[in-house]
């Protein structure tokens, strides 16, 4: 079947972020697969200046990060400092922020009742790939649809089903030939696990949520996430495209 960006050839652009072609990508990848929700797009902002030029406004009061990515979901956008956010996992996996005694410890992890022991929990903790390890903090974030990006994103997040995994995993091996390495812990699933882990890896990674963003966003019980480096988002599209079954 013909698909919109047939019309134009594949290859990041070379000359500045192409809106359009990447609309296009988006309309193929939803129609082709069944996608219900809006892909969201997320940008690291590292000093003021870029984060102020950025003309999004900032969300007001404060929520988790999960939260946000949820309304992108659903057509909203927003741009937050640390000050707009409540959740210290969110703020430390995406390097808003430095951690704690507490938290690095385990003891944080060990109150939710999710580990058998501190001990158990501090090595989870340890296991839960976060920005505040990196020398640089993240001073903001811009998170909204991919369709309404004006600047190259660094991270895609998609919400999906079991059947939606399937056919991006697809597409993303579909090229290489290499299998994802997959970090799931059900624990910080959309910032760590969809955010920082495919931001640091530059890999695909897949979410079976965790219980603080399903409570949280309410999300549906069999939404999965799945995370994408921005620069594999085209080639997973590609691959998607060109291994259509009957299913």
């Amino acid at each position: 079947m013909p698909f919109k960006s047939d019309k134009v050839s594949y290859g990041l652009p070379t000359d500045g972020f192409n809106q359009s072609l990447i609309r296009d990508y988006i309309e193929d990848l939803k129609n082709t697969i069944g996608l219900t929700r809006e892909i969201v797009g997320v940008k690291l902002f590292f000093d003021k200046e870029e984060y102020d030029a950025c003309k999004v406004p900032t969300i007001k009061g404060k929520v988790s990060y999960c939260i946000m990515v949820e309304r992108a979901t659903r057509g909203h956008a927003c741009k937050s400092t640390l000050e707009n956010h409540n959740c210290d996992g969110g703020t430390t996996a995406l390097g808003l922020e430095r951690s704690t005694h507490e938290i690095e410890s385990g003891q944080v992890y060990f109150s939710y009742n999710l580990y058998a022991s501190n001990a158990v929990a501090r090595r989870m903790r340890k296991a839960v790939m976060g920005l505040h390890r990196e020398e640089a903090l993240t001073y903001g974030l811009l998170v909204q649809p991919l369709k309404d990006f004006e600047v190259v994103p660094d991270v895609v997040i998609i919400l999906g089903n079991s059947f939606h995994s399937m056919r991006l995993l697809q597409g993303y091996v579909y090229n290489t030939g290499v299998k994802a390495s997959l970090d799931c812990k059900a624990m910080q699933a959309i910032c760590s696990e969809c955010t920082t882990v495919p931001y640091m890896t530059n890999e695909m990674n897949i979410s079976t949520l965790c219980p603080s963003t399903r409570m949280l966003c309410k999300w549906k019980q069999e939404e999965l996430a799945i995370g994408i480096p921005y620069e594999k988002f085209e080639e997973t599209v590609k691959g998607v495209m060109a291994t259509q079954l009957e299913y």
